[in-house]
Formats: C-alpha cells, sequence, structure tokens
C-alpha cells in the first residue's frame, strides 16, 4: 500500500508543477498585456501640441499599425490566460482528488488503534488536508483574487460545519 501513496505523491509533484507551470504562463501574459496597456497610454499622452496644431492627423492614424498589432496581442493573451485558467481549475481538481485518495490511503493503512486514537489521526489527516487547500488558494490570490476568495470562504464554511458537527 505504502507504494501505492508513493506513486500517487509522484503524480501529486506533477500535477503542481504542471498548475504551476500555467500559473507562470497566466503571469507573464498578464505582464505582457500590462506593457501593452501602458504603451498605449503613453502613445495616447505623448502627442505633442505642436503636433496637434500643425498636422491634420491625431496619432492614433500615425500608429494605427502598431496599435492594431498590440490591440490583437493582447488578445491573444487575453484568450490564452482563459484557456490556462480553465486548465489550472481542472489541475486543481485534479489535485484536490489525488490528495483525498492519498489521505483514504494512508488512513486505511493504519493497524487497528482505539477509536479515540482514530478520530485524532483523523482530524489530522483532515487538518493536513485543509492546510494543503489553503496553500493552494493562497497561490491564487494574484492572478485570481476572486477564486481564491471563493475557495477560502468555502472553506471556512466547511471548518466552522465540521466545528458545530464535533460538539
Amino acid at each position: 500500500m505504502n507504494n501505492n501513496i508513493e506513486v500517487l505523491e509522484e503524480v501529486l509533484d506533477v500535477l503542481e508543477d504542471e498548475r504551476k507551470h500555467f500559473l507562470d504562463l497566466v503571469n507573464q501574459n498578464e505582464f505582457r498585456m500590462e506593457e501593452i496597456n501602458s504603451y498605449l497610454r503613453e502613445l495616447s499622452k505623448s502627442e505633442d501640441e505642436d503636433f496637434k496644431v500643425f498636422s491634420p492627423r491625431n496619432v492614433e492614424n500615425m500608429h494605427r499599425e502598431q496599435i492594431e498589432a498590440d490591440v490583437s496581442e493582447k488578445k491573444k493573451y487575453e484568450e490564452e490566460n482563459k484557456e490556462y485558467l480553465k486548465k489550472i481549475s481542472f489541475l486543481k481538481k485534479l489535485i484536490d482528488k489525488v490528495n483525498i485518495v492519498i489521505a483514504n490511503l494512508q488512513y486505511e493503512e493504519e493497524p487497528d488503534i482505539p477509536e479515540e486514537n482514530k478520530n485524532e489521526d483523523k482530524d489530522t489527516l483532515e487538518s493536513d488536508h485543509i492546510a494543503h487547500q489553503i496553500l493552494n488558494c493562497v497561490s491564487f490570490i494574484i492572478p485570481d483574487a476572486d477564486r481564491a476568495k471563493v475557495e477560502l470562504t468555502a472553506l471556512a464554511k466547511k471548518l466552522s460545519d465540521d466545528t458545530i458537527y464535533r460538539k
């Protein structure tokens, strides 16, 4: 049974690495989109007053091709991020399921011990799982604050429900 847990932990590491890879890609795209936005803002601010008075063209006409290319590039990054976030969400679900299987295998592997100790060990496993979920949520805070808030709220509700049922 211990080999099964080791294999699942290796799978878990691969899934975590893949999730981090996609998070890095999202962050890179976000950074590039911010660069494009900054460039476009500066372009509209940098139009010289003399140029405005003496030229029949505005800055958008002069730099139309560059602006269109930048807007197109930004749209491409936004679409990529949507796909990456879907993959991240899917990987998160897989990670959670693998963690549950690992926890169940570890629980089944325990020798027969008094019921009171089993409950304590079960509480420890649940605490470890919750700690892992919190760490996963922390990784969402920067790229997806709303999702982190939803995940943490659900976790807090689960904790409060579990506390009520234990009393």
